[in-house]
């Protein structure tokens, strides 16, 4: 019989934190499945502290987080998409086309099932204004937005990781923008950006598996990868 999930304390996970930064992004994976046991206030506030050390753009610091933990909140603001997800479904699953694109595609569909139920849903926000804009032109008002705002969400994704919760960046929940402004209370002036399901995690974490810098890496423009050519006569040959 599987043992019921017993949380660690607020001391024990908070004592993560001072684990090494480049173990927290060797390890950090999205984690879907969550136990639904609800997340201490101790540890959220924490980490959604150290989400706010992240720089915006001019120093702005125009940003919001409504963490959303009231079972009948979280039913409202997530129901629309879990209705789209649905209506949609089938055509993922005839498109995941292999093993591993369909390991993926159980877990999202089990996240979107169960996203009400998960014990935290952290809405990241930013402020909109003349100068940091979702839309619209210059395109430089675009970027800054988002580029004021991603920063933190990471910060927040690395602290979850340290200190054992399971996390993952979600957009499409929010795509909703007048939905999730009205379940939420939001200004129009308030732009949701993303969605973070947060709670204990369950399995563990690991290595990721990413391809080599030298494969991905390009020297001055696009083409030009010096450094795999190197790398690939160390391996015995190119790959394909």
């Amino acid at each position: 019989m599987t043992e019921p999930f017993v949380p660690p304390d607020s001391a024990e996970a908070l004592a993560g934190l001072s684990m090494p930064l480049a173990d927290a992004m060797r390890t950090q994976r999205a984690i879907r499945r969550l136990h639904f046991e609800p997340v201490d206030f101790d540890v959220l506030r924490e980490v959604l502290a150290l989400a706010l050390k992240a720089p915006t753009s001019s120093n702005s610091q125009d940003w919001a987080f409504v963490a959303v933990t009231d079972p009948e909140q979280k039913r409202r603001l997530v129901r629309g998409y879990q209705r789209m997800f649905k209506l949609f479904g089938g055509f993922a699953r005839r498109a995941a086309t292999d093993e591993p694109m369909r390991r993926q595609l159980k877990v999202a569909e089990w996240q979107t099932e169960h996203l009400h139920e998960m014990p935290t849903l952290v809405v990241a926000c930013y402020r909109r204004s003349l100068k940091h804009r979702p839309v619209g032109w210059p395109l430089i008002r675009v970027t800054s937005f988002y580029g004021s705002v991603y920063p933190a969400v990471q910060n927040l994704l690395l602290a979850c990781r340290a200190v054992g919760l399971g996390a993952s960046l979600q957009t499409l929940p929010v795509s909703l923008v007048p939905r999730v402004r009205q379940v939420l209370g939001l200004p129009r002036t308030m732009v949701p950006v993303c969605i973070i399901p947060i709670g204990w995690a369950r399995g563990r974490y690991g290595p990721t598996q990413r391809p080599p810098i030298e494969e991905v890496l390009h020297l001055d423009r696009y083409g030009n990868q010096p450094f795999r050519s190197a790398h690939a006569d160390e391996l015995g040959g190119d790959r394909p």
